[in-house]
């Protein structure tokens, strides 16, 4: 038999494309590193040369996703025709439109996270989602301070707390997320939950009464929609 010897990059990409096979299909917590190197066929040695573990596959899938989603985020922060709390609804919301469109992968992560084994996994992966977000809204927030739309005194410091905010917020929703396999409603509370992050981040702003529209509940019921869809 032939063996066949493929570039580095393309064997890391099928490892991690057969990976993510496996979490939608099986599950994080039912697929082991085992059950990947026998989908592929590879040896053990050719797997550990380029992941250390399951949980380093699960972070390099996240931050393909995150890039994915600071990519179309990028686009708007950048574009000079757009006020600040325009391009502030705009991230939130095509964020959760991407969100929706990769429901697997959602429930994926948040599987995995929330296992009571994956403490310093989930701590790890939030604050990293904190700092890649912080530089854009930051942007964000100087053009509306600079616009006069924002009643703040520092971008950053508020971004900062904003982002950590809305992590505590996703802290709690996501074991609603999790509940809601058994009962959808669950995404009703969700959305009540966010209506009043809303709420609190215009006020945190200084921003005029119900500018900051991010979530509406067309994206909970396509969200919902969505997941029970895929069970």
């Amino acid at each position: 038999m032939v063996r066949i010897v493929k570039k580095a990059e393309e064997r890391r990409k099928e490892i991690l494309q057969k990976a993510q096979e496996l979490f939608y299909k099986h599950g994080y917590t039912n697929t082991s590193v085992n059950k990947v190197i026998e989908a592929l066929k590879i040896s053990k040695g050719a797997f550990y040369h380029y992941f250390k573990s399951k949980e380093e596959l699960l972070d390099c899938l996240s931050d393909e996703f995150t890039h994915n989603i600071i990519s179309k985020i990028d686009s708007i922060v950048k574009d000079p025709d757009i006020n600040a709390i325009e391009k502030l609804n705009r991230m939130y919301k095509e964020s959760g439109n991407y969100k929706v469109e990769n429901i697997d992968f959602i429930m994926t992560i948040t599987e995995a996270l929330y296992s009571d084994n994956n403490l310093l996994l989930r701590y790890k992966f939030n604050t990293k989602s904190v700092e890649n977000v912080l530089p854009l809204m930051t942007s964000i927030f100087q053009q509306g301070k600079d616009e006069g739309i924002f009643n703040i005194d520092d971008p950053l410091a508020t971004a900062r707390i904003v982002l950590i905010f809305g992590m505590s917020i996703a802290e709690h929703n996501a074991k609603l997320l999790l509940q809601s396999k058994d009962n959808p409603q669950k995404i009703d509370e969700m959305y009540e939950h966010f209506m009043i992050y809303q709420k609190s981040i215009e006020r945190i702003l200084g921003a005029p009464k119900d500018s900051f529209q991010a979530f509406d509940k067309a994206f909970f019921e396509a969200f919902k929609s969505a997941y029970v869809s895929t069970k």
